[in-house]
């Protein structure tokens, strides 16, 4: 068992078991029994939670993902439909099954953005790309019904439309309900994705805090 103190705060670690408990110096101690290293808890604690400029970056990444799939894979249907390679009713199974692949790759992007940039709760942050990226949509059909059809970005970048008139079929809620659920899904594995570079450094700092990191020595045999 090890004690240290520093302040007045007194860190007990418990070499067996890797635990830590941590008290505050008032004579009504608050004691916190801490998994793994109380450092790298500590910092979670703080910094952890939602990063708003993380989540922005990752839902742009995942919209300039989405857009580029989505020109690509419309491009191959187009070229197909007028070569007659396949009927009407597969291209539009297609392009449903496309369309979720795309949002699946586009939001595995964003979020694992999002996590990277956020260090930490990486899944959070990678559901929060798809809430911002339907929060976009929303504001920017509102300006198309208000404005005109020009400020309605989304409906001339063939991405999903969840917030149009012709998406009120029973077909089409069911369609994007699917999406949406194939968005944050993507967006928190993608999240938890990017977070783990970071748990492997936090580990690697942990196991090598006490006696510092060792360079090896190079001998020259003469």
């Amino acid at each position: 068992m090890e004690h240290r103190y520093e302040g007045d705060t007194r860190t007990t670690r418990t070499r067996r078991s890797g635990s830590s408990t941590v008290h505050d110096g008032s004579d009504r101690a608050r004691t916190r029994r801490l998994g793994g290293d109380v450092g790298v808890v500590e910092a979670h604690r703080r910094f952890g939670g939602i990063d708003v400029p993380a989540t922005l970056a990752g839902m742009a990444a995942a919209l300039g993902t989405a857009v580029l799939l989505a020109g690509l894979l419309a491009g191959a249907g187009s070229f197909g439909y007028q070569r007659g390679l396949t009927g009407a009713d597969e291209l539009s199974i297609g392009g449903l099954i496309a369309g979720l692949a795309t949002l699946l790759v586009a939001f595995l992007v964003g979020g694992w953005v999002a996590g990277r940039i956020a260090r930490y709760d990486g899944g959070r942050n990678g559901v929060l790309t798809a809430v911002w990226f339907l929060l976009l949509a929303a504001v920017t059909s509102g300006l198309g019904a208000w404005l005109g059809d020009k400020y309605d970005v989304f409906s001339s970048v063939r991405l999903p439309q969840w917030f149009s008139s012709d998406a009120r079929t029973g077909a089409a809620l069911a369609t994007g309900l699917v999406a949406l659920l194939v968005m944050l899904l993507a967006g928190w594995l993608g999240g938890r994705w990017g977070e783990r570079y970071h748990r492997r450094a936090d580990a690697f700092i942990a196991n090598t805090r006490e006696g510092g990191v060792s360079r090896p020595v190079q001998t020259r045999i003469r």
